[in-house]
């Protein structure tokens, strides 16, 4: 982690000067090593450094709902220093023109979390011929190194999958539900009859294995000389009299193609309730 956070300045500043739609007039350098600059200044140069660094556990929340540290995770509060350089020419209004670029490309572009970004008074160096005004972007970054991992992530990535705004994104990661229905290998359900010869189940899935059971009924039963199914069994490459898998669930058929002499299969008889077991 500590590595991770004292390459960031670089990380950005090349970052940064990548953004060439954006920065076309500005040069991005690093404060350490320090990058030697022109004299007279004849473009605007931004400094990238490391102003404060604050570790501190990351809490959780359990299955009570109460607040627990985590035990492989950590909550960084890092400084970042900007050091804007302008030539005289352009005057000192351009520091703060160099510096609402570079906040709004952090924010738009990037996946950093900012909290809160300063400056101070623009001063001027005579070395250079140039205006400079110190400015201060705050983040706020969550790093959870794998418990044992021989992955190395490029320093400037762990934002990428660390920080609270991608962590909470379930457009890219399963919220708690969802993980719970992935993980489990059976569904489990119940539907009513309706009477319609073809109803759809869908489950989100395709299923290895169905099988349909009607609710405080026997499975098969007979009367006089006609027998009737309340139950089926269905696999992809094995469809059930009356059950068919789909690429998203199952399906339910009941009327005349489903019956065999004299037997006639009800797997959606108005009416009737139906549990249904379903292996991912």
């Amino acid at each position: 982690m500590s590595d991770s956070i004292s390459a960031m300045p670089l990380d950005i500043a090349n970052w940064l000067n990548e953004q060439t739609e954006v920065f076309q007039d500005i040069l991005f350098v690093t404060e350490f090593p320090p990058v030697p600059k022109a004299t007279p200044l004849h473009r605007t140069i931004v400094s990238v450094g490391l102003e404060s660094v604050k570790i501190s556990d990351y809490f959780i929340e359990n299955s009570e709902g109460v607040l627990v540290p985590d035990e492989y995770c950590r909550l960084a509060e890092i400084k970042l220093r900007f050091s804007i350089y302008v030539p005289y020419s352009l005057g000192g209004t351009a520091c703060h023109e160099a510096f609402t670029r570079v906040v709004d490309c952090l924010n738009f572009k990037s996946d950093l979390n900012l909290i809160n970004s300063t400056c101070q008074p623009i001063s001027a160096d005579r070395e250079t011929d140039a205006f400079v005004m110190k400015s201060f972007v705050d983040i706020e970054a969550q790093f959870c190194p794998a418990e044992s991992s021989d992955i190395q992530y490029e320093s400037f990535l762990p934002k990428t999958f660390f920080c609270s705004s991608h962590m909470k994104d379930d457009s890219l990661h399963l919220n708690p539900g969802e993980r719970e229905k992935w993980n489990s290998s059976v569904v489990v359900g119940t539907y009513f009859g309706t009477d319609e010869s073809s109803v759809t189940i869908n489950l989100g899935f395709k299923p290895k294995l169905v099988i349909v059971s009607p609710i405080n009924l026997p499975l098969f039963y007979s009367k006089g000389a006609v027998s009737y199914c309340l139950s089926g069994i269905a696999t992809p490459h094995c469809p059930g009299a009356g059950v068919q898998i789909t690429d998203n669930g199952f399906r339910l058929i009941q009327g005349s193609s489903q019956h065999n002499g004299d037997t006639y299969v009800y797997l959606n008889k108005l009416g009737y309730d139906y549990n249904y077991i379903a292996v991912k």
